[in-house]
């Protein structure tokens, strides 16, 4: 009998840290809803885009930034356009996004006295504060134009010349609505556009979203952007009205349409410097992809950029002229692998339509010294590829 007793509490001593430790490790209900509900509402996209563009007709140095290009800015080397992360939680009262960037496209115009905007692409939080209701505070991207940043959201992977000069990114807040059916979603944003490519901008800018969808093929949208974009410290201001207009029909699914203009209006408070002038900004585009074949599909887009008064082309083009004007048009051939990856070859062709205005090459170098000469016109190729997870 003494045997047994001290073999059950030997037992005992050993089984019940054994049942204590069992409960320690146990979640409680609480953290098992958060651990549940969070990872839930949490997605994380990577995309990755490489690309090689050659000049056609020349010999530009190797490293050259191409004029006007919004993504793929280097020209003959292949090198990375971007490696994007993006993370997104959403629940059904709050909703937070970040979006991290690498790679020559989030670099191209990043001039900007706060450093970080070089890789943050995107930061926002937002809170449902009514039915279909929603503000968001943050970082938050451009709300101008069709034409996305990255190559895999559009017909073709480099964007036009008037996309190239639509306002960038801004802080500060947006409200919007969409109603039931989601065939209207209109929103209004007031914030700082805080990484001019030539300086920071402490002025307040606001503008208006307004989308109608009234079908899965069809989609209309109007967004405005208002406000002084005159840099910190100076003694003028610049009133600008920037307006965009764009249109998407898919009417099957292997056929897209897509067009778009862009009229801005700027307004300033002296009319003593050079540099700053009052005018108006005309841009568009019209484009079209189809698939011939399941995984193969060819694109055209044509384009157009007028700037009469060089509000916004001034002093970075060779010559003068009181009537600037881009046009042109690119072509592409399109493959895709798999699902929301791709290979594409693309020619574009872009001219002002007078050899006496020349903004594209134009290469300076002191060591080496070398000056390779502007051109009115420029013809080059571009490689992408690209895969999105």
């Amino acid at each position: 009998m003494k045997s047994r007793l001290i073999l059950i509490s030997v037992l005992l001593s050993i089984i019940g840290p054994i049942f204590c430790q069992q409960a320690d490790s146990l979640l409680n209900k609480v953290e098992q809803w958060k651990l549940k509900h969070l990872m839930k509402g949490l997605s994380i996209q990577v995309y990755a885009d490489a690309y090689y563009v050659g000049n056609i007709g020349g010999t530009i140095p190797t490293s050259h930034t191409y004029e006007f290009q919004t993504n793929s800015p280097y020209i003959n080397e292949a090198r990375l356009n971007m490696f994007d992360v993006q993370l997104n939680y959403n629940t059904s009262w709050s909703r937070m996004m970040a979006e991290f960037r690498l790679g020559d496209q989030p670099l191209l115009l990043s001039n900007s006295t706060a450093q970080w905007t070089n890789y943050l692409n995107q930061a926002s939080l937002g809170f449902k504060f009514a039915k279909r209701f929603w503000i968001d505070f943050g970082y938050l991207d451009s709300p101008m134009g069709v034409e996305s940043s990255m190559p895999i959201n559009n017909i073709l992977s480099t964007c036009t010349v008037g996309t190239y000069f639509e306002p960038n990114s801004v802080l500060g807040g947006f409200l919007s609505y969409s109603t039931p059916d989601e065939t209207w979603s209109l929103g209004v944003w007031a914030g700082n556009q805080f990484s001019l490519p030539d300086g920071k901008n402490i002025h307040v800018t606001y503008g208006i979203d307004v989308s109608f969808n009234p079908s899965e093929k069809l989609t209309l949208s109007f967004n405005n952007y208002m406000g002084n974009i005159a840099k910190s410290g100076v003694s003028y201001y610049k009133y600008l009205a920037y307006n965009n207009l764009y249109i998407t029909y898919n009417p099957i699914p292997k056929l897209n349409f897509t067009g778009q203009t862009d009229i801005a209006f700027q307004k300033v408070s002296s009319t003593e410097k050079d540099s700053v002038k009052m005018g108006t900004v005309i841009s568009g585009l019209l484009g079209g992809r189809y698939y011939f074949l399941p995984k193969f599909a060819m694109a055209l887009r044509a384009e157009v950029y007028y700037d009469p008064e060089d509000i916004f082309i001034a002093g970075k083009h060779s010559g003068k002229t009181s009537d600037f004007i881009i046009y042109g048009f690119s072509a592409g051939l399109e493959f895709n692998p798999g699902k929301d990856a791709y290979i594409r070859l693309q020619y574009s062709y872009l001219t002002t339509g007078d050899p006496k205005v020349k903004p594209f090459n134009e290469v300076v170098s002191e060591k080496p010294s070398y000056h390779y000469w502007p051109d009115y016109m420029r013809q080059c190729y571009t490689i992408t590829t690209g895969l999105r997870f």
